[in-house]
């Protein structure tokens, strides 16, 4: 930063007198610059202020034509409070000077005739006290930035605490709720066979054990979901990210979801564009594929048609899903990708869910720099959006 140091007297010797004096041991590092009137100085100093300059001392007499000394000292500090003042005359009387003392935060005054030493003297501990104060801001400003950062890392954390806490709580809540229903149809159905197997028709024996299939098919997929939950919330899920095809991925993927769906009476139609390449994780796609489509045939009743349309944009394969089964209302779809919104409900069929799998979705959609959205209508069907980056 520059700096400059302002002199005033309307005595052009007194002003060459202080420059010749303060040259020798500021000028290198200060310019100085003189001013006949009050009036003047102040045009100089806005002028120096405008040119990115400091200003750390103005030396003014008290006695000029138009602005006295301790009223254009006053004008100084209320420009800058900062920069220190001398009042450098013969002629001021105690009025003036404690009028610049008290408004103008007045450093020192220096009688005329002045001793030379004892003007450089002051000069140099007014510059360093101005220099001093520079640095005790910018420090201060430094703390308050160091501490805002600390402020809002705290917040980052108590925020990720928070999380991290609603994470624990939901998988409790799925551990302990969940599993032991799951566990409980299993050992209720198997208790049942157990004591009256003999007793039971073949058809009812069946139905014991589709009844003990499906428990246990719906046990798996939580358990899965629970495992890859837990392996994304702690960072150990491997991310291999490659181009593939997604028209033939989504395609393989179907063959066994149109068999899922054709046991409820449930039509898929898939009705991709041409070939589309995009870049992502297989496996991680793959649950995303499986949640969206099981979800889909959950929640659709017999006769109902469930569409997949696969298109793209310029950045962005789009697949969207779309059901015509029972919907969602508002207020739950805000709650499907919240770990602690704890939605869940039954499918048409009184199909198990597990809470986790839209959440689990959301997950890997960010880890493949993708991004899913859910519209729905309560009674009418629920269409669900996913978008990934185009391959190569």
């Amino acid at each position: 930063m520059k700096q400059a140091i302002i002199c005033v007297d309307d005595e052009d010797i007194i002003l060459e007198a202080l420059k010749d004096q303060l040259g020798p041991f500021f000028e290198n590092q200060y310019l100085i610059e003189t001013a006949t009137t009050a009036e003047d100085a102040l045009e100089i100093y806005d002028e120096l202020v405008e040119s990115d300059y400091d200003i750390p001392v103005v030396i003014s007499d008290y006695l000029m034509p138009g602005m006295r000394g301790d009223e254009f000292l006053i004008k100084v500090h209320e420009k800058n409070p900062n920069t220190l003042k001398i009042l450098l005359t013969g002629h001021a009387n105690i009025e003036g000077i404690t009028n610049a003392i008290n408004k103008a935060n007045l450093y020192r005054y220096i009688p005329k005739p002045w001793d030379r030493d004892d003007l450089i003297l002051t000069v140099r501990e007014a510059v360093r006290s101005f220099l001093q104060e520079l640095e005790i801001k910018k420090q201060n400003l430094e703390l308050e930035a160091i501490n805002d950062n600390l402020e809002k890392l705290v917040e980052v954390r108590t925020q990720e605490l928070e999380k991290a806490n609603a994470t624990k709580d939901k998988f409790f809540s799925i551990i302990a709720h969940d599993l032991k229903n799951s566990f409980n149809g299993l050992l209720g159905y198997s208790d049942i066979l157990l004591s009256d197997f003999d007793r039971f028709p073949d058809e009812e024996k069946k139905a014991i054990v589709s009844a003990i299939r499906q428990v246990s098919e719906g046990t798996y997929k939580l358990l899965q979901n629970l495992l890859d939950w837990a392996r994304v919330q702690t960072g150990n899920i491997q991310f291999v990210s490659e181009d593939f095809d997604l028209k033939a991925f989504i395609a393989d993927e179907l063959n066994l979801q149109i068999e899922l769906a054709a046991t409820k009476g449930i039509t898929i139609n898939f009705q991709p564009c041409s070939d589309v390449i995009v870049k992502a994780d297989k496996n991680m796609l793959l649950t995303i594929l499986r949640n969206i489509f099981s979800n889909a045939i959950k929640f659709s009743k017999k006769d109902d048609t469930i569409s997949i349309k696969l298109d793209s944009n310029d950045k962005s394969g789009i697949v969207t899903v779309t059901d015509t089964g029972v919907g969602i209302s508002t207020e739950n779809i805000q709650k499907l990708f919240k770990v602690n919104g704890n939605y869940k409900t039954h499918g048409t069929n009184n199909e198990e869910g597990t809470g986790l799998g839209l959440i689990l979705c959301k997950e890997f959609m960010i880890k493949n720099n993708g991004d899913i959205t859910i519209t729905s209508i309560l009674g009418k069907g629920t269409t669900v959006t996913f978008q990934l980056p185009l391959g190569q």
